[in-house]
């Protein structure tokens, strides 16, 4: 669920990602982390994240993201909590909030049905139906039928990745950005440069096995300040 504007602290009112990008660029706002929850009985701190990069290396828009807990008054967070509740299938990370792009793909994390689709099926394997209110294509003659949001599960992006290909990528809550631009090398980076945002790391590493799983490390460090450390983690033969 999007948060469409937030509370500034230095402007003493609400206002849209869009407005406090044009607030920060005449010096009103200092801070991308000056914001707050809207709700008036909610003082939950809000980032307005890419605020304060250079629009020339945006990739994404100034856009809000809550980062600590909702109060239990928050009208917000109670709405949040729902749109949580409803959602049982953790590996869609895709929200109704979430709008149909025609050209791009998303980021298909549900696990490889093993059920044969039916003849009648007129699903690719790389599609899937767009959740939400139902929007229509000017040439889909049966009233009411839904357009289908292309996707891609994670083997076959990394495949058009490594093949170099010309894909728009759709991620949740923040828009569309190039499929180059998913991909992340771990090669040596301060953990500061990453952007809390959907991305997939790569780069050599070794499986050790254990008897639960498989822990995983890369060959290549990060560091946070004077700290360097080999990014790992486990992966559980129960999920293989």
């Amino acid at each position: 669920m999007k948060l469409e504007k937030a509370y500034s602290l230095e402007l003493k009112q609400q206002i849209s990602p869009v407005d406090a990008d044009q607030k920060y660029r005449e010096e009103k706002i200092t801070s991308k982390f000056n914001f707050e929850c809207p709700d008036d009985n909610c003082h939950a701190a809000v980032t307005c994240a890419n605020l304060d990069k250079p629009k020339a290396e945006r990739k994404v828009e100034p856009y809000y993201k809550v980062v600590e807990e909702h109060s239990e008054q928050c009208l917000i967070g109670k709405d949040i909590l729902g749109v949580r509740r409803k959602k049982t299938n953790y590996s869609d990370i895709y929200s109704d909030a979430d709008e149909y792009i025609t050209h791009a793909v998303r980021l298909n994390l549900q696990p490889h049905s093993k059920k044969r689709p039916s003849d009648s099926s007129d699903m690719s394997e790389d599609e899937v139906v767009i959740k939400g209110r139902p929007r229509y294509e000017k040439d889909v003659k049966e009233e009411g039928k839904r357009k289908k949001q292309r996707s891609k599960v994670l083997s076959s992006m990394v495949d058009s990745f490594l093949n170099n290909e010309d894909i728009t990528v759709q991620l949740p809550d923040i828009g569309t950005m190039a499929i180059q631009d998913l991909f992340v090398k771990v090669d040596g980076q301060s953990i500061n440069s990453f952007v809390d945002e959907f991305r997939i790391y790569y780069g050599k590493a070794w499986f050790n096995e254990c008897a639960t799983g498989y822990r995983v490390v890369f060959a290549n460090k990060l560091h946070f300040e004077e700290v360097e450390v080999r990014p790992s983690f486990f992966y559980s033969k129960k999920t293989c």
